[in-house]
């Protein structure tokens, strides 16, 4: 009957946990389905085979250990009370408890010690020199950053398993001191039993309280000496990295503590074996001493010797501190070149220049992304979540371009019913791609990919355009169903499609519930448009997706789309990074990153490949032997791809960051900060505050095709400018190159310190101190439109500055178009605005220096009484046409509104 008992009540203790697991029963069968399509099925089980290796064994140690302990205490509490007979019903309930609990605590610590410390010991075990060693203790980097974390885990986990005994030894005797006083214990004689009720608990533990106290002062031992090689991350001195009070204090220190905590060990251990508890007290007051000691000496060190001598002092480690950073950001190896800004660039110097001229940048991202959400999305579904730059062979040309995807906007469709969300609207479709250098007419984007189906005016093949794997894409879709998935309009009517991609999990019966499960969504289970063949595809946003796979890398939150193949691809940057790197100052949390890694993405069946591309990283070789399978070397990548390789804008940002203060090298001006600069802003708002769009302006890194002093090719690249410290004179331009074999190489142009030379928020000042331009820009703002002034491009040429940047105008209502209407200029020397660029360039340089729209007071007193007749006419025409536009801008007529500006430029022409 009780055998009967005890397995109806295992069986309920089976289905109840089975019913509390559930969920991750149901989410650990579909990611090993999900895994196993995507071909990474080694890699999700990477960390489960790591952790049950770690947790089976630590848990055995831990039963085991705690078993035994247990038992020395039991029979050296019996022995020292001279226990003769226990009840044996209280014996076997006495056993069933503590098997239980050693059960629960041995699971509780391997299982958190190896979900934690699982990667850590990989990544121990897979280490790779960095070829780099610290400067005090002349170890590898690679002992920072793979070693020392798991050591010292270790030790952590060591001081926690002995706390936990110590808190055992307490527990046992103090429930045995509580069952003496009920009479379930019989004693010898009431001699044993007074002595019993007299003892205490320390007495009664003494020979383990002993051997714990032995190991515990080890561990503290070991703890400083562990404590010396973190003295690379102090924060004292002057810079990150030891100080000179660190290495010749603190370090010393922590020597001698480790070395009295060894001693007192060994003098704790014989001592309260005899029961005098002395020593303990005496070895924790001395370490509190010596630590307070060696607080004070420190901050006496540093107040009465360091701070007098501090640049003599801390010299070398402030050698050490620059040169660690620089490599720790990887900008050690960066081209500085001096660029003496002369601004003599003349007209007869463009020739020599026209590549750089031909591809000068009129388009701004935000206004060109707000026109492709108005014009673009072709039906209220669709959107445009984000503009990419790149560049394309064009029917020959090398171009760049502005690209963006066209995606399913969810939240818009009406109704919003579950079909509609899962089974209907499944994907994007499409892209729209335009120049960057050029603008309609009307000052509206030069498309040269639009529309749906798409209208291609080039040569690059687009042979499927759905998008199923994007930015947007955060819920499931189920493929394959008795509903046909909405493709694409055509004409009046909607054209359907059905998935045929390899990705997607089968929806047989259990996968149903499964799915039902993990999605708390039952509507998977009860519809009837599922069928065997359907299929669920999950995780379809990219940076969901990757990081599923890989998330132990840091990614960039900005991929970008891709056209390869007749294919839409999404390329995103991954990082390696550490916290980890010796001497070299943190920046976001952070002081190692390299971009090691492109993963590339099938923006239609969800293939996803990470490729390694810096093969000198040690973090990610490390990462490739333990995730076997997961890499591929970038040799391995197909044909195409790499030249769209972008250097990523978070990278350049970050290290833009840290050449602030860590362009200087010499370790004088560096302490003197004589030199210290600030990334410049750009400056564009019109008004008096600041909105956040303003401040994301101003904290944009262009991308612009051009050709850089010194070089001898036309091509991509990144660009910063730097200011002195709170100051708006530009100092430098910050490059980084991305085509061919020149991907990643870093230039600083240095400006001639003695200079004035303008920042991009002068410039703006300077546009705004115009007062032609300022009388422009206000009469468009009384005419009921907002002026909004796009990205400031500062192109050096030759040894000139070229500074351009956009104008739009849109009307003030919620449909109003941005369209490029001016094109500003600047070199140094005057400032003009033009309608278009090629005009801008003939007013910069050429032999005029008439503004437009000034008027010469000399020919202007010329004109005889029949010009003048003549031209009153003239002028009433063109009034008329001025409010006709204004009229057709209003009601957002801007085929109207481009008719009457064209007409007006004639009459204005014929006027001059």
């Amino acid at each position: 009957m009780k055998k009967k008992k005890y397995f109806l009540l295992s069986i309920f203790i089976f289905i109840a946990l089975v019913m509390f697991f559930l969920n991750n029963i149901a989410n650990f069968v579909i990611n090993i389905q999900w895994f196993s399509n995507l071909g990474y099925l080694s890699v999700y089980f990477t960390k489960l085979k790591a952790v049950l290796k770690l947790m089976i064994p630590l848990f055995l140690i831990s039963f085991i250990f705690i078993y035994f302990y247990y038992k020395s205490l039991r029979k050296s509490f019996i022995k020292t009370n001279h226990i003769h007979e226990i009840s044996s019903s209280r014996k076997k309930t006495e056993k069933i408890i503590f098997l239980v609990s050693n059960c629960a605590v041995s699971f509780i610590l391997a299982y958190s010690t190896a979900m934690r410390y699982w990667s850590t010991i990989l990544q121990f075990s897979n280490s790779k020199n960095f070829d780099v060693k610290d400067y005090i203790f002349n170890k590898d980097v690679s002992f920072y950053i793979f070693k020392l974390p798991l050591i010292q885990s270790i030790l952590n986990t060591l001081i926690i398993f002995v706390i936990v005994l110590i808190v055992i030894t307490f527990i046992f005797y103090g429930l045995f001191l509580v069952k003496d006083n009920i009479s379930s214990i019989e004693f010898t004689d009431h001699k044993s039993k007074v002595k019993h009720l007299k003892g205490k608990l320390t007495n009664l533990a003494g020979r383990q309280l002993a051997v714990l106290f032995l190991i515990g002062l080890i561990f503290i031992a070991l703890n400083f000496v562990l404590k010396t090689y973190y003295l690379v991350y102090s924060p004292r001195g002057i810079a990150f990295g030891a100080s000179y009070t660190d290495v010749k204090v603190t370090l010393l220190f922590y020597r001698v503590i480790a070395i009295i905590c060894l001693c007192m060990a060994i003098i704790v251990f014989l001592n309260v074996r005899k029961h005098n508890f002395k020593p303990v007290f005496i070895s924790i007051a001395l370490v509190v001493i010596l630590l307070v000691a060696e607080n004070l000496t420190s901050l006496g060190v540093q107040r009465f010797i360091v701070k007098a001598n501090e640049m003599e002092l801390e010299k070398p480690y402030l050698n050490y501190n620059i040169e660690m950073t620089r490599k720790g950001f990887n900008v050690e190896n960066i081209e500085s070149r001096d660029f003496d800004v002369k601004n003599d660039l003349t007209k007869n110097g463009l020739k020599d220049n026209k590549d750089i001229f031909e591809n000068l940048k009129i388009n701004s991202v935000s206004p060109t992304l707000s026109f492709y959400n108005q014009v673009q999305v072709i039906r209220y579904y669709y959107n445009f979540n984000d503009i990419d730059v790149d560049r394309y062979n064009i029917n020959g040309n090398y171009n760049q371009v502005f690209i963006a995807p066209r995606e399913i906007n969810i939240d818009a469709i009406e109704p919003n019913t579950w079909i509609n969300k899962h089974l209907k609207y499944t994907h994007g479709y499409g892209v729209v791609m335009n120049k960057v250098n050029s603008v309609s007419e009307q000052g509206q984007p030069n498309f040269i990919m639009k529309d749906i189906p798409v209208e291609n005016n080039t040569n690059i093949e687009i042979e499927n355009p759905r998008i199923y794997f994007g930015e947007n894409t955060d819920y499931y879709a189920i493929t394959n169903t008795k509903t046909d998935e909405f493709d694409a309009p055509k004409g009046g009517e909607n054209q359907t499609n059905r998935y045929d991609g390899k990705d997607g999990v089968k929806l047989n019966f259990a996968n149903k519930v499964l799915f039902a499960l993990k999605e708390k969504d039952i509507n998977i289970l009860l519809s009837n448009d599922i069928t065997s063949d359907s299929k669920l595809i999950m995780r379809r946003n990219i940076m969901e997706r990757v990081e599923s796979i890989a998330p132990f890398l840091k990614y960039d939150t900005d991929p970008y789309t891709v056209i390869n193949n007749g294919k839409l691809y999404w390329i995103i940057d991954a990082y390696t990074t550490s916290n980890k790197y010796p001497f070299s100052e943190p920046y976001n949390g952070i002081n190692y990153m390299r971009n090691s890694v492109k993963v590339i993405v099938d923006a239609y069946d969800g293939t996803t490949d990470f490729y390694v591309v810096d093969n000198t990283d040690p973090i990610i070789k490390c990462y490739e032997d333990i995730f076997n399978g997961l890499f591929k070397d970038v040799s391995e990548m197909p044909k195409g791809f790499k030249e769209h390789f972008k250097y990523p804008q978070e990278m350049f940002s970050l290290q833009s960051k840290v050449l602030e203060k860590y362009h200087m090298t010499d370790p004088y001006i560096f302490f003197n900060g004589e030199d210290l600069w600030q990334i410049s802003k750009n400056g564009l708002n019109l008004t008096d505050s600041e909105t956040k769009d303003d401040e994301q302006k101003n904290n944009e890194v262009p991308y612009v095709v051009t050709r850089l002093p010194g070089e001898d090719k036309t091509e991509m690249v990144m660009l910063n400018y730097f200011n002195m410290r709170s100051k708006q004179n530009m100092v430098s331009i910050f490059a980084a190159k991305m085509d061919g074999d020149d991907y990643g190489k870093l230039i600083l142009y240095k400006f001639p310190p003695q200079k004035t030379i303008y920042s991009p928020m002068l410039f703006n000042n300077t546009i705004r101190q115009d007062d032609y331009i300022s009388k422009e820009i206000k009469l468009w703002q009384s005419n009921n439109s907002d002026v909004i002034l796009g990205e400031t491009i500062i192109i050096p040429i030759q040894n000139s500055l070229l500074y351009i940047e956009p104008l739009y105008i849109v009307a003030n209502n919620s449909s109003g178009i941005p369209e490029m209407k001016r094109v500003i200029m600047y070199n140094g020397n005057k400032v003009v605005i033009e309608e278009n660029i090629e005009k801008a360039i003939e007013s910069l340089f050429g032999a005029s220096d008439k503004q437009p729209g000034k008027e010469n007071a000399n020919e202007s007193q010329q004109s005889t009484p029949e010009d003048g007749s003549i031209e009153n006419n003239e002028v009433k025409k063109a009034k008329d046409l001025f409010n006709k536009a204004l009229e057709a801008q209003k009601s957002g007529d801007w085929s109207k509104y481009g008719e009457y500006i064209n007409e007006l430029g004639k009459i204005l022409n014929n006027i001059n």
